[in-house]
């Protein structure tokens, strides 16, 4: 029975459990195996939801039951951004360099949201979505994610200058930052589910990244995230600007 349940534990399948019947030294290993595998199925579940790039705190957190999973309403700030020039890129490059290309930058714009407790909610084509303050409450997640967008910026400097030594052409991208309530919870089907946000908050961010283009600049900011700042940053007021969905005008301002 125990070699059985071993051998599928070890094919990633941790349904099965040791039939426990004595209560002598056998009986306790067969206890002990049963934990360990109601642990490795935590963790699988852990990971398959949020990705290999959650945190320790926030396992720990999620397997301390600290966490609602099922849906909540929550206060946090998301921040969005995106490679410029990225298709036409693709298109003159190699596949394998393209993607070596994308690995590199996604790596390296994702360490710096991780150092600043932001979690990478996906990566979808060129594009970053992350957020701060979810799914464990912490207070400031505003500032940490307009300072996240200033450690981005001096990261893709740092790449650009690996790129330019290697003859390869620079990257340019563009930051959407906006606070306020959001849905969080686990959705998706029944055999693929991720943790994820919904809400106005979500699609204004998006839409505050794709204003970086229009605006003419890298990192952009609303007037939401600007409120909820405790700490003071480089920051200018652009006019209202319109944008797609919303009836009146967004008040956004340019991170320096």
């Amino acid at each position: 029975n125990m070699l059985k349940v071993i051998k599928r534990v070890k094919d990633n399948d941790f349904t099965p459990r040791v039939r426990v019947i004595s209560n002598d030294e056998i009986g306790i290993l067969g206890d002990t195996g049963n934990t360990m595998i109601r642990g490795l199925a935590d963790r699988k579940r852990i990971r398959d939801t949020f990705g290999r790039y959650t945190t320790p705190e926030i396992r720990d957190q999620i397997l301390n039951g600290d966490i609602p999973v099922d849906g909540e309403l929550r206060t946090a700030t998301l921040l969005f951004s995106d490679l410029r020039g990225f298709t036409a890129y693709v298109e003159e490059n190699p596949p394998q360099e393209v993607i070596r290309s994308m690995r590199a930058y996604f790596t390296a714009m994702q360490e710096v949201i991780r150092q600043l407790n932001g979690l990478v909610l996906q990566f979808v084509g060129d594009e970053i979505e992350a957020v701060f303050g979810v799914p464990i409450e912490q207070p400031g997640h505003a500032d940490r994610a307009v300072q996240a967008a200033l450690e981005m910026r001096k990261s893709l400097d740092l790449l650009n200058d690996q790129r330019a030594g290697q003859g390869k052409p620079l990257f340019a991208h563009g930051i959407g930052i906006c606070t306020g309530q959001v849905l969080a919870g686990i959705t998706g089907s029944d055999n693929r589910q991720s943790y994820t946000l919904i809400g106005s908050t979500v699609n204004l961010a998006s839409r505050i990244e794709e204003l970086t283009k229009k605006v003419g600049c890298d990192i952009l900011v609303s007037e939401e995230t600007m409120a909820s700042l405790a700490s003071t940053f480089p920051l200018r007021e652009e006019k209202p600007q319109a944008i797609k969905g919303y009836s009146k005008p967004v008040t956004v301002y340019r991170l320096l």
